[in-house]
């Protein structure tokens, strides 16, 4: 079995192309007997000699001859590995997640812009329930996540995106479905679909506190946090969901999205991250789902979003707060 090392194909090469063992210590930064150590271990690795020496001069051998274009090549193969290697290192790389309006409304125009403006760059992008992402992101199993609340998480950096108008979304088939809007006294009798706390500890808590100035309390529906699925719940008639505007634009079947009668809260969405985080790529993203944002969200008609004769949410607000860098 061979044993050698790239060292010695280092020292060898070298030494044949300069044909002297000063010269070739000296370009190595290596003694002279570290060489012909080197050469010698190599000769006796391969049981051949690879060089003839004399006072006058070196030579190869027939030998070295032979065995210098694989000794190059070998040397050009751990090069092109030492240079995918590095740029696997440098790649902007980045993992993260999305709450409902950053995958269908703001994902798709982040995903189209990195590509074209950074095609390096590597995005995964992982579907989580809130609690996954409140275990993993301090943990650095993901960096980032689009288009959530700000969330009791020590360390964590908020940069608002935008707010958002409440809306309900019914079944097509609902009494309610024919109504200029939804009243939150409608939702003293109807049930309001929110995911399980196992998934989300404040979706339902946060329903409970949206309804008490109203003397409402929610009768739960509980349902998995995917905000497919509660739509999907919706449409079969099983009660309200209650999401933020900008998901009326997204065409889901069989229901209908309707604003509030009332003012109520908007809901403050942004990019979380942890503070401690100051990577190149999360610095490009960030840059990235801004500029987006822009595009996306602000100034839209809030008239396409609902029926001519339904009454119309205020604008929603785009927030530009996030450094540059």
């Amino acid at each position: 079995m061979l044993d050698f090392r790239i060292r010695q194909l280092q020292c060898f090469l070298t030494l044949s192309d300069l044909l002297n063992y000063g010269k070739t210590a000296r370009a190595l930064y290596m003694s002279q007997p570290t060489i012909t150590f080197q050469i010698k271990s190599l000769e006796e690795a391969f049981g051949v000699k690879l060089f003839k020496r004399d006072r006058q001069q070196v030579r190869l051998t027939d030998a070295g001859v032979a065995f210098r274009e694989y000794a190059q090549s070998i040397m050009d193969t751990v090069d092109a590995a030492q240079d995918c290697l590095s740029g696997l290192h440098t790649r902007l790389r980045l993992h993260i997640s999305c709450g409902p309006v950053g995958q269908f409304i703001l994902l798709p125009a982040v995903i189209r812009t990195l590509a074209a403006d950074y095609p390096e760059f590597d995005l995964e992008v992982t579907e989580l329930t809130t609690e996954q992402m409140m275990a993993r992101l301090p943990e650095g199993k993901i960096d980032a996540l689009l288009m959530v609340g700000s969330l009791p998480i020590k360390g964590m950096r908020f940069d608002p995106i935008c707010q958002e108008p409440l809306v309900g979304i019914v079944s097509r088939l609902s009494p309610l479905a024919t109504r200029r809007a939804i009243s939150v006294e409608d939702l003293r009798s109807t049930p309001i679909i929110a995911s399980r706390l196992k998934d989300c500890r404040f979706h339902q808590p946060f329903l409970h506190n949206l309804l008490a100035p109203f003397g409402i309390t929610p009768r739960i529906i509980e349902s998995p946090q995917s905000c497919s699925v509660q739509f999907a719940y919706a449409a079969a008639g099983e009660g309200v969901a209650i999401s933020t505007a900008s998901m009326a634009t997204c065409g889901f079947p069989h229901v209908t999205v309707l604003p509030f009668a009332e003012r109520l809260a908007e809901f403050q969405l942004g990019l979380v991250s942890m503070q401690s985080n100051e990577s190149p790529a999360l610095k490009v993203f960030r840059k990235v789902v801004m500029s987006c944002a822009r595009a996306t969200l602000a100034g839209r008609d809030k008239s396409s979003f609902f029926p001519a004769h339904a009454p119309q949410p205020a604008p929603l607000p785009f927030v530009d707060r996030c450094e540059a860098s």
